[in-house]
């Protein structure tokens, strides 16, 4: 137990060792005998706060949700559709594709995420609550584009997301990810409809003259 017998720093020290653990060794090395190592807890004081192995690992992934979504929320809420395609790129570099522990710990979880519905069910629950508030600031920007649009739009963005994330953990470097989504971010933009040229910065460009053509003259 923890020196000061609080509970609830207990039970805190417990899900970040997990965290831990996951984001080190992956989900399937998240055992009871290595997470009292770990958190540096006996197994009275592990079972005490968490009645099962399955339990701590729906705890540590509701944390990992929590957080993001708190992360999430903290961001400024864009005034346009180029300041939404901002926040989002900016949203999926610093929270999903990122060396932190609960960047890789998630993405233990979504892999694991195929043979456990408990797992499924609190992704689900994670992913529509992101979609949710996109789909809400995106509304807020997008005066006159068709409400589908929007929605595909942001379904779309879920599903780069998970793509970034993959092609991240399976050790693609940060350039060719970018380079990538650079390459969805344009087709987004198509989707809703954004000026490319609106997004350039401004160029100097030499002002067109129309010259009249001359008047055909006799010298003879």
């Amino acid at each position: 137990m923890c020196p000061n017998g609080n509970a609830e720093r207990t039970r805190k020290i417990i899900l970040d060792a997990a965290i831990k653990i996951v984001s080190q060794h992956g989900l399937d090395e998240l055992t009871a005998g290595r997470l009292i190592q770990q958190a540096k807890v006996s197994k009275g004081g592990l079972y005490h706060h968490f009645r099962t192995m399955t339990e701590v690992e729906s705890e540590v992934l509701i944390l990992l949700s929590e957080n993001i979504r708190i992360k999430l929320s903290a961001y400024p809420k864009p005034d346009s559709m180029s300041e939404f395609m901002d926040v989002v790129e900016q949203e999926l570099f610093e929270c999903f594709v990122t060396e932190s522990d609960e960047a890789k710990a998630l993405f233990s979880f979504i892999s694991s995420a195929a043979h456990n519905r408990e797992i499924q069910v609190i992704l689900r629950q994670l992913m529509d609550t992101i979609n949710l508030q996109r789909l809400q600031q995106l509304q807020a920007v997008s005066a006159g584009v068709h409400f589908a649009q929007l929605q595909n739009t942001v379904q779309i963005i879920s599903t780069v997301q998970t793509g970034l994330m993959t092609r991240f953990f399976i050790a693609e470097d940060l350039t060719s990810l970018k380079n990538y989504w650079r390459g969805c971010r344009g087709m987004l933009e198509n989707l809703l409809g954004i000026s490319a040229e609106a997004l350039l910065p401004e160029q100097s460009v030499e002002p067109q003259v129309n010259v009249m053509p001359m008047a055909s003259t006799n010298l003879n």
